[in-house]
């Protein structure tokens, strides 16, 4: 369904805000910051990377080394340009990956999103067009807000701007899309996405000069020690002791948890929910999964040992 617009462009940028202020300077980006961030983005996880486009012959992005990096029209922009990712989605996984905008946002448009094989990548390279989500085999969020599949503007967001973490969540076990912005939750924005064959995150900017990285991307096969883990995680605090390796778990992947432990902390996200920070795991479980807590074993991944859990 399509829902009117009741703000501008410039009001929605003004909601737009950077995670941190690593970035929140004019200087030119380079392909790796000086001294790095606290945020997050130097996790090395990232199980795909950036496909160099087939275009030979031209200069319409410029890719680095890693393949996580990217700058749109490093010259000058006559039209949009694309990329997209190395590695499709597979269905039953669930996917997280987040990329950050390292430059000021403008122009036409800049998206994140994802597309299916059918989408030709080079196909507007002439053209200033919103990319993502011009037909039906595309879905994109742009830096103004808005969210456009099959040529529609479903409803608006939040824009994204200089310092922006941009997540995008994939469940292709349910077929859902949501996105994040700061690593809070937009929403699922679409569903039914299990009926297209192939899907592959995609970027696309019309900006001269402009610059995404690619800082974090992983994925999990669909599991109720999966679904055991959100719960918990969305449950405890910092005032929880928990085992070494489901907190080092916890930790890592960003999609379970979505830390908080950016360069400025919010006063408001730093205070810890008392009402869930005293219950023990095995309530938090029992709470979660009141049907299947008898003798279900939580795997830690990344563990010493394993957590049994008998009501």
């Amino acid at each position: 369904m399509l829902t009117s617009r009741s703000r501008g462009n410039e009001e929605r940028q003004r909601a737009a805000k950077p995670y941190c202020q690593c970035w929140n300077d004019s200087r030119p980006t380079p392909w790796e910051p000086p001294g790095g961030c606290s945020c997050g983005e130097h996790s090395h996880i990232s199980e795909w990377c950036w496909e160099i486009p087939d275009t030979t012959g031209t200069s319409w992005v410029t890719i680095c080394p890693e393949q996580k990096q990217v700058t749109f029209h490093p010259f000058y922009s006559s039209g949009t340009a694309a990329v997209k990712g190395d590695t499709p989605l597979v269905n039953d996984y669930h996917y997280y990956w987040e990329v950050k905008m390292l430059t000021e946002p403008y122009g036409t448009d800049i998206m994140v999103g994802l597309g299916t094989s059918k989408v030709d990548m080079a196909d507007s390279l002439f053209t200033f067009t919103s990319f993502l989500g011009r037909d039906a085999e595309s879905y994109g969020l742009s830096y103004t807000g808005a969210l456009r599949h099959n040529a529609t503007v479903t409803k608006d967001n939040t824009g994204f701007c200089k310092g922006s973490i941009i997540g995008v969540k994939v469940d292709l076990w349910q077929g859902t899309l949501e996105f994040y912005l700061n690593r809070k939750s937009q929403g699922i924005s679409f569903y039914n996405l299990r009926r297209h064959q192939a899907l592959y995150p995609m970027i696309c900017s019309t900006a001269a000069k402009s610059s995404m990285r690619l800082i974090y991307a992983a994925s999990w096969q669909a599991s109720l020690m999966v679904d055991a883990v959100k719960i918990l995680a969305a449950s405890v605090n910092g005032e929880l002791v928990l085992p070494p390796g489901l907190h080092s778990t916890l930790k890592s992947q960003f999609w379970l948890t979505l830390p908080n432990q950016k360069c400025i902390l919010d006063e408001e996200e730093a205070k810890p929910e008392t009402s869930q920070s005293n219950k023990p795991i095995t309530n938090l479980l029992t709470d979660a999964f009141p049907s299947y807590i008898n003798g279900l074993y939580v795997d830690t991944l990344e563990h010493d040992y394993p957590i049994v859990v008998w009501q």
